[in-house]
């Protein structure tokens, strides 16, 4: 009799609640659409998630892919900066140089 186990990692990400409407400028694409993401990182075993390897908020690409890590710090600044701005052409928010990158 044989059996085989399966071990690994996995990644379970989600929107960041309460940053849902942000939505900033990838620097590696060039579109409007970075979002805030909350990433874990999961030991698996038999592909059921048994504990935590890592817990991190991330901007993310929804077209390339492109993710960085950002402190809860940071997405206060894009999200007040992108709160400010005037409905209808106000234009993208630009976040400075070291929130994101590959």
């Amino acid at each position: 009799m044989a059996f085989i186990f399966v071990c690994g990692t996995q990644d379970f990400s989600s929107r960041l609640k309460g940053y849902e409407n942000v939505r900033v400028n990838c620097s590696n694409c060039h579109n409007h659409s970075l979002v805030a993401i909350k990433r874990r990182n999961f030991f698996t075993f038999c592909y059921i998630p048994i504990f935590p390897l890592s817990y991190h908020e991330e901007l993310s690409c929804t077209i390339c892919n492109a993710r960085s890590k950002i402190s809860m710090e940071q997405l206060d600044q894009i999200a007040n900066q992108h709160s400010m701005q005037p409905m209808g052409g106000g234009g993208p928010v630009h976040p400075a140089q070291g929130y994101y990158g590959k």
